[in-house]
């Protein structure tokens, strides 16, 4: 994936995306993004913010951001959403 590395933890259920770069817009802005795309946000602080919907997913400060996920295809999808999309200037 471009934009980002993925790395598997816990068993294969659960992927972090660490973009190449943090972040230039507010986080407020890219959680209001990964609402727009159905996903709502069940805890906001300045630590992390975690999301429920089709999977669960915490975004940190840095941009990174954690989801569990079933297999390394569908935490593809959600990078490529994360970098293209919810991170995007």
């Amino acid at each position: 994936m471009d934009g980002a590395i993925i790395e598997v933890c816990s068993g294969d259920t659960a992927f972090t995306i660490v973009p190449e770069n943090e972040p230039v817009i507010s986080i407020e802005t890219i959680v209001q993004r990964i609402e727009n795309s159905g996903f709502s946000c069940s805890l906001r602080s300045k630590f992390c913010h975690t999301f429920e919907g089709d999977f669960e997913m915490t975004l940190y400060p840095s941009g990174r951001l954690l989801v569990r996920a079933p297999d390394i295809e569908t935490a593809n999808q959600i990078a490529e959403l994360h970098i293209g999309e919810w991170l995007a200037s």
